[in-house]
Formats: C-alpha cells, structure tokens, sequence
C-alpha cells in the first residue's frame, strides 16, 4: 500500500507545476550544449511546499534525464519551480502535456540573440 502525505486536515490536494530545468550539458548535434527544459507536473501532496519537493525529486531521480545529461559534480543541473496552480481534485489532467520541452540556453551576455 502506497504512503500518502496529507496536510492538517487530513486532506490531499492536486497540484500542477511548472518546473524549470537549466545548466543542463547535453550532446546536442555532437556538440556539447547547455539546455533548459519547462516540464508540466500533476502531483498529489498535502501542501504547495511537499508537491515542490516531489516535483524535483522525481526530475533528478528520472533515469532518461540522467542519461541524457554530461554534467560533473562542480557544475550540477539546477531545477527550480516555475509556476505553481492548485487544481480542484476532480479536475482530469489526462490533457496537460507532460513531456519535457528543452531549449538552449544562452549566455548572459548574448541576451540580444
């Protein structure tokens, strides 16, 4: 049986986030580029705090990610919430897209580009 997490009022709340992923060192066309990615979320948790948490932790434990990523200890991928929406527990979230939607990452002074 699942461990479930509930807030002081014994009540579970659905949560949809936007997480940001960056400083993410990828091979990218045999190049190796720094990527970001925006990934929507859906995440059952008794607070807003407990479904961030959730959120990261199941982005740095994500076995493709992991494999997709050429970072070293020095220089880790950082993720962070972007957006954060209580959803009413009925709501069906079979139509938010899930996947990953990477971009490349520039440097700060090539913020004309």
């Amino acid at each position: 049986m699942p461990v479930t997490q509930e807030n002081e009022c014994g009540v579970m709340k659905k949560y949809r986030l936007l997480m940001n992923g960056s400083n993410y060192l990828m091979n990218v066309d045999d190049k190796t580029q720094r990527q970001g990615f925006f990934q929507n979320m859906v995440i059952d948790a008794g607070s807003p705090n407990q479904a961030e948490r959730q959120a990261i932790s199941r982005i740095f434990h994500d076995m493709e990610l992991q494999v997709l990523t050429l970072n070293t200890v020095k220089n880790p991928p950082r993720v962070a919430l972007h957006t954060l929406w209580e959803l009413d527990v009925a709501y069906d979230d079979s139509r938010i897209d899930m996947e990953r939607t990477f971009y490349p990452e520039k440097r700060w002074w090539e913020f004309w580009r």
